[in-house]
């Protein structure tokens, strides 16, 4: 999503843009032959790679997922040199693909710069900036820092088509789609312990709902399933606006609320009019019954106020269809027993669990507690090594979760 706003920013300025996916399973250029399922959705291929040696010891095959690799060379060597090159990164321990990636990048085209941004490179600037081999790191939102960028390197003058301050992603590089995604805000009202989008994206800001109904709309011409993927969908005033919209204008599609749902502001009318807008799945955020750990955290939310909102839900129609909800474990000094609760707690309310595991993030209070600080290798980050693996390996707690939850 990142790089489609960068695409977009850079359409207002007159360049051609050419985009290579690594993550699209549904690539031109090569075949996944991965099942989905019927909402289109899959693994990602994936290619066994040489452990780092802070993973030697895990007994786990170490890979890469995405594009093959002598796919994306192909592809980088067909490519008409380009002016400049943006590299975008998601998990922070994915680096090494990054930076793989870059080095091809500046083998082939020794003459163009390559700017690195995106998750990694905000979370981790240090690291990026000693490391990755990038021309220049850029953190923050792109439509924050970009237009600034092109003019200092002389790519653009002067102040015109600078457009809306909300930048609309571009999926208009995508050959084929089966999915779409919608963001209709950035940022989040809330400061839990354990997620960084308050610095990622800081604020929160919303999009003109009428540019979201439009992009849903086209959507709808060429696939049939989208993905919601806000951090505080239910906190949009617009929402509600929204799902009127949709269903006045008749966009048939499959929705998903793929991030976790604030159950606190869950109402009535909301479940209805999202039942009525077409929501398949729902995703709802517990992250643990014990009250401790909910306050602790934040406060996000509280047991009643999730019970309430499965209620919510089911009056509205979903009793029909499954809802998910996430529960989070392996934040520093949690006991599993909670989750083990946990999940007991939501088989007897009908409702289907799945198993979060922490993720250190830079930036946050639970990071802190961590002790690994600001200078670690990334690759400490990696959700499950350090849930299952560190400071040592726990097989009796992660098969009896896995049991728990295939129950």
């Amino acid at each position: 999503m990142g790089l489609l706003a960068v695409s977009s920013i850079l359409k207002r300025y007159g360049f051609k843009v050419d985009l290579i996916d690594c993550m699209d399973r549904r690539s031109p250029f090569y075949s996944t032959n991965t099942r989905t399922d019927a909402y289109g959705r899959g693994k990602y291929i994936w290619e066994e790679i040489e452990k780092p040696d802070i993973f030697k010891h895990i007994p786990r095959r170490y890979k890469r997922y995405g594009m093959p690799l002598d796919v994306f060379n192909k592809i980088v060597r067909e490519i008409k040199q380009p002016d400049v090159i943006f590299v975008s990164s998601a998990m922070t321990y994915w680096y090494p693909g990054v930076f793989q990636a870059i080095r091809i990048l500046r083998d082939t085209f020794p003459k163009t710069k390559v700017i690195l941004g995106g998750i990694y490179a905000t979370l981790c600037e240090a690291h990026a900036v000693k490391c990755s081999g990038a021309d220049r790191v850029i953190p923050g939102p792109a439509e924050n820092s970009l237009p600034a960028y092109l003019r200092s390197e002389g790519y653009i003058t002067g102040q015109a088509q600078e457009g809306s301050t909300w930048v609309m992603p571009d999926f208009d590089l995508y050959r084929g789609l089966n999915y779409g995604v919608v963001l209709p805000s950035h940022g989040c009202p809330l400061t839990c312990s354990y997620c960084a989008t308050y610095f990622l994206s800081p604020g929160y800001q919303t999009a003109p709902w009428q540019a979201i109904c439009d992009q849903l709309a086209g959507f709808a011409t060429r696939t049939d399933n989208v993905a919601f993927f806000d951090d505080a969908l239910l906190f949009n005033k617009d929402f509600a606006v929204i799902l009127i919209n949709i269903i006045d204008r008749r966009i048939e599609l499959n929705l998903h609320s793929s991030n976790g749902l604030h159950c606190r502001y869950v109402d009535d009318r909301i479940a209805h009019l999202m039942y009525q807008a077409g929501f398949k799945t729902i995703y709802l955020s517990l992250e643990s019954i014990n009250p401790k750990t909910q306050k602790n955290t934040g406060g996000k939310v509280y047991t009643d106020e999730f019970e309430r909102a499965v209620t919510v839900f089911r009056n509205a129609g979903f009793s029909k269809r499954p809802m998910h909800v996430y529960l989070l474990y392996g934040l520093p000094g949690q006991d599993h027993k909670e989750i083990v609760e946990s999940i007991h707690y939501c088989r007897k309310l009908g409702v289907r669990p799945h198993l979060c595991e922490f993720t250190p993030i830079p930036h946050t209070d639970e990071y802190e507690k961590t002790g690994f600080g600001e200078n670690a290798d990334p690759l400490y980050h990696n959700n499950f090594f350090y849930t299952w693996y560190w400071p040592e390996a726990k097989p009796e707690i992660y098969r009896l979760l896995k049991r728990e939850l295939s129950e």
